[in-house]
């Protein structure tokens, strides 16, 4: 245990809830008036608008769905039935043809039957693909679906409704998602959402875990549903500025050598001592990095989640420094990390004590390295809500902590912020005048 007195931080620590961007996808429905006849039941993910990204430009190739007729609380239309995208262009998601997949046609949302967005035929004993060019292949069993076979479904006008639950990506291994009609509740299974940390904006179908549902009443069988999808993970970013005049700062590695990473973030719980003089103490705390959830639809508008257990870790967040030579100096021009970390959004019992080390130079080009330097940010500001961004954004001052000299071996894990400054200026002290000496010498003159 550490025990420290407060001081102020050389951080000055801005924490803004961004309410995250929402993924949306539509369901289109192949129109039943047209002809007497069945008629399937077709996927289209589409862009709604300008502020909301398709399923497949975040990275997600599939998600899984469970279906009941509101005349049929016991056999469902789909019984966790993988849908699956194909992009033809650049060869990712399913290989699949217009003659496996009856319905499959290049115009995704548009209201006529065709979509790239399938489930027909993509069971595990039905998809068969081994080529090479980038799609999805048979024995990569986290991509396949649970069932053996996945047939057609069609509109059935005896029911006034149709509901589909649908998650993010599709789970396929020693859990899977599972659906109680009873209770209206999808469950994820313990240990199937991860948190992650993704670099420069990258996008994967395993960082980004989505839920939505929808209630199709039988005069909309024929156009598109929406099915917009909210996130179960939170997105955390991070950003620096300074104000330290005369003076541009770069955010440089924490570490070096081998494993050598920039800015950490370590779990830290923080205990009052005392109140006169007051003071704390820093533990090692822990968050958590795996998780499953329990999700109730029986309202499908307003979904409750509740999260599992979880699996907690106790391991520094990792962020990549910002790429910038000199990071920004007001606070709208921030130096953004390239890192994105999608977290488990649990209650916190901790905070975190940032670790960053940056280097000043000066308008003459005189460099000074600051190593180290720390900040703690509050459990207050770390209770990370599900389908929410934070922006933790950092202000450099020159009332620094760190050193400037010899660091030793830094640890960034350690969860006490340090309350010595780093950055002392090079003041004068009072000037005073030296009196004159006196000097007497005599001399004749004759």
């Amino acid at each position: 245990m550490h025990k420290t007195s407060v001081s102020n931080p050389f951080i000055v620590l801005t924490a803004a809830a961004l309410l995250s961007m929402v993924s949306c996808a539509k369901v289109g429905i192949v129109d039943p008036e047209a002809e007497q006849q069945l008629k399937p039941i077709g996927f289209s993910v589409l862009e709604s608008n300008m502020t909301k990204a398709a399923l497949n430009d975040k990275g997600h190739y599939n998600f899984g769905v469970f279906a009941y007729k509101n005349t049929d609380a016991t056999n469902n239309v789909m019984s966790n039935y993988l849908v699956g995208y194909q992009d033809a262009a650049n060869k990712k998601g399913y290989s699949m043809s217009a003659s496996s997949q009856t319905t499959l046609g290049d115009a995704p949302g548009s209201a006529n039957g065709e979509s790239m967005w399938q489930y027909e035929k993509l069971g595990s004993d039905e998809y068969t693909y081994t080529g090479s060019d980038g799609y999805y292949t048979k024995t990569q069993t986290a991509y396949m679906s649970n069932n053996a076979n996945q047939y057609l479904r069609f509109w059935d006008y005896s029911s006034s409704s149709t509901v589909f639950y649908a998650y993010a990506p599709y789970i396929n291994g020693t859990g899977t998602a599972s659906f109680n009609n009873s209770n209206k509740t999808l469950t994820i299974p313990d240990g199937s959402i991860e948190h992650a940390f993704v670099e420069n904006g990258a996008t994967s179908d395993h960082c980004d875990y989505l839920y939505a549902a929808t209630s199709v009443p039988t005069a909309q069988y024929n156009t598109d549903v929406p099915l917009a999808f909210k996130r179960l993970n939170a997105k955390v970013n991070i950003k620096f500025w300074e104000d330290i005049e005369g003076y541009s700062v770069q955010i440089i590695n924490l570490t070096s050598g081998t494993g050598a990473y920039g800015v950490s973030a370590a779990p830290s719980i923080k205990t009052a001592q005392g109140t006169v003089p007051e003071t704390y103490s820093y533990t090692q705390g822990s968050y958590y990095s795996k998780s499953g959830v329990a999700i109730d639809f029986s309202d499908p508008a307003n979904p409750v989640v509740a999260q599992a257990t979880g699996t907690t870790t106790d391991a520094a967040l990792k962020f990549t420094v910002p790429a910038d030579a000199a990071i920004g100096t007001t606070k709208s021009a921030a130096s953004a990390s390239p890192t994105t970390y999608y977290a488990i959004p649990k209650t916190n019992t901790t905070g975190f004590t940032f670790h960053v080390s940056y280097e000043l130079t000066s308008t003459t080009g005189e460099k000074i390295k600051v190593q180290d330097a720390t900040v703690y940010v509050p459990v207050d500001n770390t209770n990370w809500v599900a389908n929410n961004a934070y922006t933790y954004i950092f202000k450099i001052t020159k009332g620094s902590t760190g050193t400037t000299g010899d660091p030793g071996t830094i640890n960034p894990n350690d969860p006490e912020p340090k309350p010595t400054p780093a950055l002392y200026p090079i003041v004068f002290d009072g000037c005073t005048v030296v009196d004159y000496t006196s000097v007497d010498t005599d001399h004749l003159i004759n």
